[in-house]
């Protein structure tokens, strides 16, 4: 039996400190690291396990379950059950309103590793976490949900907050390393949920924004007004969509970077696989040249655009893998159609209101078409 994981407050100086946003398709996964010491929020497929094996994980202090959408937790029962690293404490954003397969199987995983002792504890995800989530240098700030939100759970309506579905509750997680902020992991929060952050949250900026829900649908809310104020809020220099090519979605929407571009005109934009916005379903640019060597699932079936890329914090700032120019020069070079380059002018012009303050109830609604569920 493996032992649980004591906490440590060392750090590792001589090891790399970063995050690794991964190519998981339609899903969401992230790791951060002190050199061999790891924190995982969300694994969506067996790309986690492969990348921790990869980097000689040999101990994962953290685990954060942001939601329990399949896409966010199908690849989480491998790395638990795994005895090759010890485990520190497991944080579920648990929700009574889910019933499938994967999330009644990771109930069961969390049981047995209770019952055998192998992890540390098995926690609550919200903003009142009591002792700061520490890995090494590495800092994981919960940012969303609220107590009062996490314990009121999904509900048709709610007087205080209106509509809250799984999305709303979605944690967003801002991981700092060496105290700089590095990167707001925004997971699935809808409009009601920014709201909520914006008027009660922390500070959001960080140098990297993960957008929410792979650039879909934000619920209920204006798309372009709920990314230009959660863009406004983060000022990234990078923005990432977690998107698959294949499946049923076709994200980022346009709308959605239009509000992005709209915030944050000099952000570089990337995708982790190829959108069907920026280029057909026929013959796709070979993308290997210019990829990390992160475990990415879109590299196989070169689906890749900018696949999964590394955050490290260095003396001088962050450097990213892939460099932003050389992805950059991919997109000009190879894609068809770029989204990512279209500036927010050229967007039809349309009137929104802010998604924060006393200006929210007059956000329109939606379009009904789009996927809202994962």
């Amino acid at each position: 039996m493996t032992a649980p994981l004591l906490p440590s407050q060392s750090g590792s100086p001589e090891g790399e400190l970063a995050v690794t946003i991964l190519d998981v398709g339609h899903g969401n996964s992230a790791i951060v690291r002190d050199g061999s010491r790891c924190a995982v929020i969300d694994a969506a497929d067996d790309t986690t396990h492969a990348e921790l094996e990869r980097i000689g994980c040999d101990a994962l202090e953290e685990v954060i379950v942001s939601h329990v959408d399949n896409d966010h937790i199908a690849g989480m029962n491998q790395l638990l059950l795994d005895p090759k690293w010890p485990l520190g404490r497991v944080r579920i954003n648990t929700d009574a309103s889910k019933d499938t397969k994967a999330w009644r199987h990771l109930q069961q995983t969390l049981q047995l590793l209770a019952d055998d002792k192998r992890v540390t504890g098995i926690l609550p995800v919200r903003t009142d976490t009591g002792v700061p989530i520490r890995v090494g240098r590495a800092e994981l700030e919960v940012c969303h949900p609220r107590t009062v939100m996490a314990l009121a759970g999904p509900r048709a309506r709610d007087p205080r907050f209106g509509r809250v579905t799984s999305n709303t509750m979605a944690a967003v997680v801002r991981v700092l390393l060496d105290g700089a902020e590095a990167v707001l992991l925004a997971s699935d929060i809808d409009g009601v949920g920014l709201r909520d952050l914006l008027d009660h949250g922390p500070r959001l900026s960080a140098e990297v924004l993960v957008f929410p829900h792979h650039g879909g649908l934000p619920g209920t809310v204006e798309p372009v007004a709920f990314a230009r104020s959660l863009t406004t809020a983060v000022a990234p220099r990078l923005v990432i969509f977690s998107m698959g090519t294949s499946g049923r979605t076709a994200n980022p929407r346009p709308d959605i970077i239009k509000g992005v571009r709209e915030a944050a005109p000099d952000a570089h934009i990337a995708c982790t696989q190829l959108s069907i916005h920026c280029h057909g379903a026929g013959s796709r640019p070979t993308s290997e040249g210019h990829l990390s060597e992160a475990m990415a699932r879109g590299r196989s079936e070169n689906r890749c655009c900018a696949g999964s890329i590394v955050v490290t914090h260095t003396r001088n700032g962050f450097r990213y893998t892939p460099p932003l120019p050389h992805h950059g020069q991919f997109v000009l070079d190879s894609v068809s159609d770029p989204l990512c380059r279209v500036s927010s002018s050229t967007f039809p012009s349309q009137h929104s209101s802010s998604v924060t303050g006393a200006s929210a109830p007059r956000l329109a609604a939606n379009p009904p078409t789009g996927n809202t569920a994962d």
